[in-house]
């Protein structure tokens, strides 16, 4: 009784956490989507610089740039020979307006609405056409770059005020994933999955299958109770389609190439989540398209999205099949046919495609570190409370199945580390959703943020002593 008291108490203590920060989350947004005071409908055009900042204030940042100036269009602002910024002419009917891929509509469409924030700038001609002109000045920055009032000579020419709140702003940035750097990640993910199931053998999966309560758990936890959770929770705090689109893709995936490292060091039960990972990777080629496709059009259809963005099933699986199916099934007949090299090299591998993991993130980090500065404050809610959630799901699943402490562990671990690099890889595709800002945003930080929770995580349960009855499900004997 005095453990099961325990238990509960955990899990009521892991719903308040999770609570408390989808609370800081919504109190970030509505401190964000808060308007400057009315002081902005004062400035006209034609002020001075000192009369501007008698009314205003002095602004957030000043930065010099150079404006390439469409007259049927607005005009884009370059810094640094980049894309800087795209001020479209006309009001948004849009709710969220997400810009425009160049095979999706032709003619009258706005052509500014095919570029994106970080091209470089020579791409501007080459996609909408030759500026009207191209003007020197200064832009004056106010809340986090809602509220800009341009000026030339110290003389205002022009006021913006970004039509889109925050989120939305996301689909305007294209992060730095040239195509080099897209190859160079599909084969670090098919490297890592080839190395994962060089480790699923029949054998792994005996001491589970006599026992299949904590397995069938698992896969209840990461396959159906996560994506439905992130439906609700993507319900509760409405962040803008492509943002939910990438929470559920994220939901959607199978475990992190991390996880069992991960359940290692917090004591949990290896054989388990060996099998999961096992079970989850095998599945996942069939389970990630299902998923997302089912509950990504769900939403869709729900939501007020006068754009739709397309679901292309097959496109899905067809990448998941080469990314994770096909690695797989090398890994499975390569450790077949030659299991003395397999036991040679599979330590060696696992090390290795880790590093190479580690190294990739860092590297894609340090290629967009503009960009996670200016826009990390969005979605680092977001993320915090979207992984509390996956780690929540997996520890209550296990505490109210009455599994043992250390299968609630791995069960934890294996819901909440997501193989978020897939979903990179399925976001970059051009011919799914070409890197949607939002959805990329989601994926890239939940990379990054679920190596420290879980690390966190584990390290505090590898304090945490263990009943000696449980302490012998710690490691898995290799076979030998």
């Amino acid at each position: 009784m005095e453990k099961l008291t325990k238990n509960y108490s955990l899990f009521y203590l892991s719903v308040r956490v999770t609570a408390l920060f989808i609370l800081l989350w919504a109190t970030v947004l509505s401190v964000n989507a808060k308007k400057h005071p009315d002081a902005f409908i004062k400035i006209k055009q034609g002020m001075l610089t000192h009369e501007v900042n008698e009314i205003m204030g002095d602004p957030s940042k000043t930065e010099k740039v150079e404006r390439h100036i469409f007259s049927d269009f607005g005009h884009v602002v370059v810094k640094d020979h980049k894309i800087h910024d795209i001020r479209v002419k006309g009001k948004m009917t849009e709710k969220y307006p997400l810009p425009r891929r160049q095979n999706d509509i032709e003619g009258s469409e706005n052509k500014l609405r095919y570029l994106r924030i970080g091209y470089a700038k020579e791409e501007i001609q080459s996609i909408v056409g030759k500026p009207d002109a191209i003007v020197y000045g200064k832009d004056h920055v106010y809340e986090r770059g809602r509220y800009i009032i341009e000026t030339e000579n110290n003389i205002v020419t022009g006021l913006y005020q970004h039509t889109e709140t925050g989120l939305a702003r996301l689909d305007w940035v294209k992060l730095n994933f040239s195509p080099g750097a897209l190859l160079i990640m599909n084969i670090t993910i098919a490297f890592i999955m080839f190395g994962v199931a060089l480790g699923i053998k029949p054998e792994s999966f005996k001491m589970v299958l006599k026992e299949p309560k904590s397995l069938i758990l698992g896969i209840f936890s990461q396959f159906l109770a996560l994506p439905a959770l992130t439906f609700v929770l993507i319900y509760f705090i409405q962040p803008t389609p492509s943002v939910a689109l990438g929470m559920i893709l994220v939901a959607a995936c199978p475990g992190g190439n991390i996880s069992n490292f991960m359940s290692s060091l917090a004591k949990g039960n290896m054989a388990l989540s060996i099998s999961l990972t096992a079970f989850a990777t095998i599945a996942a080629v069939f389970m990630t398209p299902v998923n997302f496709a089912f509950w990504g059009k769900l939403y869709s259809e729900t939501s007020n999205m006068v754009i739709p963005i397309r679901i292309d099933f097959f496109e899905i699986l067809r990448t998941v099949m080469l990314l994770l199916g096909l690695p797989v099934l090398l890994g499975i007949g390569f450790s077949k046919k030659f299991p003395k090299i397999t036991g040679k090299i599979i330590e060696p591998v696992k090390k290795i495609s880790m590093i190479i993991f580690l190294i990739f993130v860092f590297m894609a980090l340090m290629g967009n570190w503009g960009f996670f500065k200016s826009y990390i404050h969005l979605i680092i809610f977001i993320v915090l409370a979207h992984n509390g959630l996956a780690l929540l799901t997996g520890f209550s699943i296990g505490s109210l199945g009455k599994v043992t402490r250390t299968d609630r562990r791995s069960l934890t671990i294996e819901t909440g580390i997501q193989n978020s690099g897939l979903g990179l890889v399925l976001i970059f595709n051009p011919r799914l959703f070409d890197g949607l800002g939002g959805m990329a945003f989601i994926a890239a930080w939940w990379g990054i943020w679920h190596i420290i929770s879980g690390l966190v995580m584990a390290y505090f349960w590898s304090k945490k002593p263990l009943p000696k009855e449980e302490l012998e499900t710690v490691e898995v004997k290799s076979e030998r």
